[in-house]
């Protein structure tokens, strides 16, 4: 266990505000659960020129940036959108030698290292645009992985956050503060797990999503040897229902992970508190059973943070529910690791300091008005994606099917900025050219949406008709190229 803190020298709240520094904005999706420990949150992020859309994990847990490369061929990589090289213009091949990442109980990876930009939504000054970084980051090009837990991520690469500087591959948060994106190297993150969204700002923090008053700053006590670059504070206590676990214990945040991991020592002593020595399982297959599992309370900085059995099981599936606390091979016995089953329930903000220590702060997040915003299933399983609204009201997003045509389909749409009343007034235009796959017929239709979001019984509901466009054809002629459906779509989770 690591003694040593210095007190961290960051910046104040108010130099952080919008208002006062530039940022880099990632808006964040929330993806099903899995039993393999990996985060449900990811970011779209542009990668080479023209960009490539790919669903990135923005990963305070690791020092590896990587993407899946167009020519790894295992089962694992060929569910994944891939990244090709020989398709952007603005990459450059590294002259090192292909080489093997270790994922730990996951296995390896092959890879191999290149370099690229990543466009990004930056703000300055009040002005926002779409444009890509000053210069390449390095990363690692995914050539090889295979097995159940890459398969079942729900992402395309992953994007490291370490505590420490990291060159090669590139760190994003550094890269951004080195190219002068950014004045202050702070990642800050905020997710409603309700509505499938969230965000991650950096270069400052997002006054509007938190309680500032809450605000609890945690120095980071690094660790020793090759764990030197997590985010580590201290646990002042850990406690299970009644039953103190730990004092002083080494807590790392990680927004890679989902669930608890650790040694298996202290996971040992959780699993007991938890099952009541055995007696409750770990899997449960209706939430109402949740109601016999004990709280778990983390004393930190001398706040309590209390998660219920709700918020530390994860569902899996429909009927699935799994307790999220897991053994991790290789770390020390006494570590704790927690990922979205805690930082889901707070505001985050990791703040680096290249030359000294940083640290951790944690805030209450606060309540934000009903939104269409986020994630939405239809009745065919199709998902909508929708991105921050502006302040005129418009948004941008993406619609993803597998039922007739199939891909990604971009989205542009307005909504009411500032509803009124029980209801929200919403239209939206669907380009049925797909941003992935082979060309195909529907490349050269659209469709527009228009309806209102509303509560009924208990959850939110976005109701809509729309009018599908199809181009005249010697195939298709013009009364036959226009047609009216309904399409209801509910929040994904709900």
């Amino acid at each position: 266990m690591s003694e040593s803190v210095t007190k961290p020298q960051i910046p104040s709240l108010t130099e952080l505000q919008p208002s006062q520094t530039p940022f880099v904005e990632f808006v964040l999706t929330r993806g099903p659960d899995s039993d393999n420990g990996a985060t449900p949150w990811t970011a779209t992020l542009g990668i080479g020129t023209p960009p490539q859309s790919l669903r990135i994990m923005l990963d305070t847990g690791t020092v590896n940036t990587w993407v899946t490369a167009s020519c790894c061929a295992s089962a694992a990589c060929q569910v994944h959108q891939s990244y090709n090289p020989e398709h952007s213009s603005s990459y450059h091949p590294s002259c090192s030698a292909p080489t093997s990442v270790d994922f730990g109980p996951w296995g390896s990876m092959g890879v191999v290292l290149g370099e690229d930009v990543c466009y990004l939504d930056y703000e300055q000054s009040g002005r926002r645009s779409f444009t890509p970084m000053v210069e390449p980051m390095s990363l690692y090009l995914a050539v090889s992985y295979d097995g159940k837990q890459f398969l079942e991520l729900d992402c395309d690469g992953g994007f490291a956050i370490p505590s420490i500087a990291c060159q090669q591959p590139s760190a994003l948060l550094e890269q951004l503060h080195r190219q002068r994106l950014i004045r202050y190297p702070v990642a800050s993150f905020w997710f409603d797990a309700v509505r499938g969204e969230g965000r991650c700002r950096m270069g400052g923090l997002d006054p509007e999503r938190f309680e500032p008053a809450s605000f609890n700053v945690l120095p980071l006590r690094p660790l020793e040897g090759e764990l030197a670059y997590l985010w580590t504070v201290r646990l002042d206590t850990l406690t299970i229902g009644e039953r103190p676990l730990g004092k002083g214990v080494d807590f790392v945040l990680d927004t890679g992970s989902s669930v608890f991991k650790g040694g298996h020592t202290i996971i040992h002593r959780m699993l007991e508190a938890i099952t009541h020595e055995g007696r409750l399982p770990t899997t449960v297959d209706n939430e109402a059973a949740l109601a016999a599992y004990p709280t778990i309370t983390l004393t930190l900085g001398g706040i309590d943070y209390t998660l219920t059995p709700q918020q530390y099981f994860l569902k899996i599936g429909a009927t699935q529910w799994d307790v999220g606390v897991q053994y991790l091979e290789g770390l020390p016995e006494e570590l704790l690791v927690v990922g979205s089953v805690f930082l889901d329930s707070v505001y985050s903000a990791f703040f680096l300091v290249p030359d000294g220590h940083g640290a951790v702060g944690l805030a209450t997040p606060r309540q934000q008005p009903r939104s269409v915003s986020g994630v939405w299933i239809n009745e065919f399983g199709s998902t909508l994606e929708i991105g921050p609204i502006a302040s005129d009201g418009t948004f941008r997003g993406t619609y993803r099917s597998d039922t007739g045509a199939t891909g990604v389909y971009p989205v542009v749409g307005v909504t009411d900025p500032e509803p009124v009343g029980t209801s929200i007034t919403i239209a939206f235009s669907v380009n049925w050219r797909s941003l992935e796959g082979s060309p195909d017929p529907s490349w050269h239709w659209v469709s527009a949406f228009s309806g209102l979001l509303e509560e009924k019984d208990g959850e939110e509901v976005l109701s809509t008709l729309y009018l599908l466009q199809q181009n005249v054809s010697e195939q298709v002629q013009a009364w036959q190229a226009t047609a009216v459906y309904p399409s209801v779509f509910k929040r994904r989770g709900a």
